[in-house]
């Protein structure tokens, strides 16, 4: 049974970054060898394709290469203000496989979305965050599950799984993100759910 852990998927939704990487390059007149020659070796032509298709799982090394040759922002994650969306064109990530999604899996998901919720609002885990109403909705819709059941089961994280959180939250403080392309939070059933700005 696969589980979603900070260690196994990255923060930057793949396809989101691709396309903004694509945009990059397309505003400032390049094409992708022009891109390749950029990146003295590090990437081909046929690479950076790739990456900008979304294709690409990319690690923290390569966000970092990728920001300075298409001139964009990585950094640890930092606070800011965030919603939930779904990300019906975000590919499930490769590392995670075919997903069977039972309840282990959704409990996962929503610890994940927790442990980011503390991480950009700065604040200790273990404090009863206020969630925004349309994220409660979004996580509901999502998974199928009513509004009431799915704030209930948010608040029993952050009371009930602190280790777990906080886990996640040291994991993904050492990560880079792009804010443009918004935080991975995972999967469900109607695709990829992601914090944006």
């Amino acid at each position: 049974m696969a589980t979603i852990a900070a260690s196994t998927l990255g923060l930057v939704p793949q396809r989101r970054l691709g396309a903004l990487l694509e945009r990059r390059r397309q505003g400032h007149g390049y094409d992708l060898a022009d891109m390749a020659r950029r990146s003295m070796g590090r990437f081909t032509a046929l690479e950076l394709e790739a990456i900008e298709a979304g294709d690409v799982v990319l690690d923290d090394h390569q966000i970092e290469a990728l920001s300075l040759i298409y001139e964009f922002n990585s950094m640890p994650p930092a606070a800011q203000r965030s919603r939930l969306i779904l990300a019906d064109d975000e590919d499930l990530p490769t590392t995670l496989g075919a997903l069977d999604f039972t309840d282990e899996l959704i409990q996962s998901v929503m610890q994940r979305y927790v442990a980011l919720l503390y991480l950009l609002r700065g604040r200790e885990v273990g404090e009863m965050l206020q969630v925004r109403c349309d994220d409660v909705a979004m996580l509901a819709s999502a998974f199928n599950h009513t509004v009431p059941d799915t704030l209930a089961r948010l608040e029993a994280i952050m009371s009930d799984e602190l280790d777990v959180v906080a886990d996640h939250v040291e994991r993904m403080r050492l990560r880079l993100v792009v804010p443009a392309a918004g935080l991975l939070v995972g999967p469900t059933p109607a695709g990829m759910l992601v914090l944006v700005k």
